[in-house]
């Protein structure tokens, strides 16, 4: 992983971040099956392949990111050499004890270099001094890439919910405990 500082997102960074590819490619995606009867309900997810590589748009259009930061728990961006190459929001449920990353973005010239790895590091530990006591990231059930790495960093599938997202697609939720 190259080295990286994380800090509290400025005002004048906004801007660069924004310009940022949200989307991302996928080869893979998470395919949902719901099996539901009077006694029992049972929800599967299993990786499958696509027919070919495609582009996932981001889910949130760039308004809807950078609107109402103030309302953010942390809004973190990642800088190489004093350039932002990431960032992620967080918001938070005080009363649960509960902290959400609701976005995640890493450049597209700077994915798989563990970037996003670093963010979520440093948000467990920022969540954990503010005294919350678990961390959950949401995400589209297209999006491989954050899906294996949350299972790299000890998250677990915790549920899902249809029409989460503005562009009404399926949310899925992993959590970990920050302590």
């Amino acid at each position: 992983m190259p080295e990286i500082q994380i800090h509290s997102v400025k005002p004048g960074q906004i801007d660069a971040l924004s310009l940022f590819e949200h989307g991302y490619y996928t080869e893979h995606a998470w395919q949902m099956s719901l099996d539901s009867n009077a006694d029992a309900s049972k929800a599967d997810f299993r990786r499958i392949r696509l027919p070919r590589r495609i582009f996932v748009p981001y889910p949130k259009s760039r308004d809807e990111i950078f609107r109402d930061n103030k309302k953010a728990e942390a809004f973190l961006v990642a800088e190489l050499r004093g350039q932002p190459v990431g960032y992620s929001k967080v918001v938070a449920e005080p009363d649960s004890k509960v902290a959400r990353v609701v976005d995640l973005v890493v450049s597209a010239p700077m994915r798989r270099q563990g970037i996003a790895s670093g963010l979520i590091v440093a948000i467990m530990e920022l969540i954990n001094q503010r005294g919350y006591n678990t961390l959950i990231l949401e995400m589209q059930s297209k999006n491989d890439p954050a899906i294996k790495m949350a299972a790299k960093l000890g998250f677990i599938f915790c549920g899902f919910r249809e029409h989460y997202f503005p562009n009404q697609e399926l949310a899925i939720f992993f959590s970990r405990f920050a302590r």
